[in-house]
This record gives C-alpha cells, structure tokens and sequence, in this order.
C-alpha cells in the first residue's frame, strides 16, 4: 500500500462510502503523510502509531525499498515490466516514474488494486501515460487474476517482468499461493519484490493491539514471523533485508522482512 499526493476531496466520495470504517489503502497514505485519507482513517492511524510507534518510520522504509528494487531491477538487469500488486493510493515517485528513469528504454507499468476506489483515482492520474496501465484485480484470487494479465497487451510473461508486492501480502490469508501463482508464469530473470511486518522483534501484546485496529477495515491483517515470510520465497533465489526503524533496537517492535527473489529458471 502507498500514499498519496491527491487532494483529499478528489474521492468524491460515494453515497456508498461510509466514513465512519476506516480504509487500509487510506490509513497506509497517512503514514506515508498523503492527502487521500479522511478523520477515521487519521483516528486509525493514531491509534496505530500508539500502540507501535515505528510503523511511520517502517512504511516510509519498505516504500523506498519498494523503489530501490524497482531502479535496480530496471538499471542492471534490463527488465522493463512491472505489475505493481496491491498499488494502493499513488505515491511519488511511482513506480512508473522511477521504472522510466532508470530503464535503457520504454517501460511497462501495471497497477492492480482490488479497492475499486483506488482504481478509479489511478486510472485518472495516469489517463494519457504510454505504458501504464490501472487494473482492478483480487489478488486473492491470483489464478483469476494472472489469466486475466496474460490476455492483456500491457504483460508479457514470456519476458522478464518485476512483480511487486509491497506491504499488501500481511493482508491476505494466503499470500503464498499469490505469489506462487505469479512465480509459476513468470520467465528466467523475473523477480519477485516483497516486503512483509515481521512480529520476531515485537511483544505479543503490540501484535495484538496492531491486529486489532486493522481488523475494524474489514480487510484484517496478519503480521507473520520472518520464518513464515521466506517461506513465500520458495521457488526463487533471494536474499533477505531486515528494515529495522526502531531508534533502540532493545526496545520491542515490528521490523519488515524484505527482500528481491529471483526466477532462476523458466520451468
């Protein structure tokens, strides 16, 4: 999930939207001090950081991580392809923008959001950009999703392609068949980039406090040991990155397993 630098009346908000539950798209652009969020999702958010001060500091971490990646990938290993799962709300610099920077020559860029919200902001903000396409898709269905991907012109899976997986797997209840199911289409020399909460340096309590605020979304979230974490690299070569913001690293908290996996072969 990312911020975003979107004016906050520029949800128009639905009849539909209520106001009072708030949005884990939203709650994740006011860590990222975004616009595009409202007072229950601030109030969420508040509450958050009480209980676990360092996840301000640890989602402005794993989004510069999240584009590291994306200009390592583009820069040294030629890929000029990327399915952005789990977008959220746009940041800056997207990941399109660092894509292009870095990239000997055009890029292909893929944001996909279940929120239909989301889709309908990217969708604007990126009308006119060659190469960069919205997508609404449930990465809980990741089957669906990948054939729907395949059928489009914006992905070629015969080619290398960056999938990436930023602070969105904690909210699904299966993120291992995820990123099986898009590991399994990928060509040699994709990569998979994730980065995950990690509850091994945190106390059981914050844990549940944490859980418990996100669980008022509707979407919930699961903060998973760094052990389950790797797990969801099976099948690629990778080597792990503890972001650790905690100013004393005595002191309980949650910390973000990351990390780039390689497809190392095609079969």
């Amino acid at each position: 999930m990312t911020g975003s630098a979107l004016a906050s009346h520029s949800f128009g908000a639905p009849a539909t939207l209520d106001l009072s539950v708030p949005n884990v798209a939203r709650m994740s652009d006011h860590l990222l001090d975004g616009k595009d969020n409202f007072a229950c999702d601030r109030l969420a958010v508040t509450e958050l950081l009480r209980a676990a001060p360092e996840l301000r500091a640890l989602a402005a971490s794993g989004r510069g991580f999240l584009m590291r990646a994306v200009a390592s990938l583009a820069a040294e290993h030629g890929i000029d392809q990327f399915l952005d799962l789990g977008a959220g709300l746009p940041a800056s610099p997207c990941t399109h923008e660092v894509a292009a920077g870095h990239a000997a020559g055009p890029c292909r860029v893929v944001y996909v959001d279940d929120d239909p919200v989301v889709t309908v902001h990217n969708r604007a903000l990126l009308s006119g950009r060659p190469g960069v396409w919205a997508v609404q898709g449930d990465l809980r269905s990741p089957e669906v999703l990948v054939a729907r991907l395949s059928s489009m012109e914006a992905v070629d899976f015969a080619r290398p392609v960056g999938v990436l997986l930023g602070d969105v797997l904690p909210y699904l209840p299966d993120p291992a068949q995820t990123v099986r199911a898009f590991r399994n289409v990928m060509a040699a020399g994709g990569a998979v980039v994730l980065s995950h909460l990690s509850r091994d340096r945190a106390d059981q309590g914050m844990v549940a406090a944490v859980e418990k605020i996100y669980a008022r979304t509707g979407t919930g979230i699961a903060i998973r040991t760094d052990a389950q974490i790797a797990e969801l690299f099976d099948g690629l070569a990778h080597a792990p990155e503890t972001l650790d913001t905690r100013p004393d690293p005595t002191v309980p908290g949650l910390t973000c397993y990351a990390g780039v996996g390689w497809r190392v072969r095609g079969d």
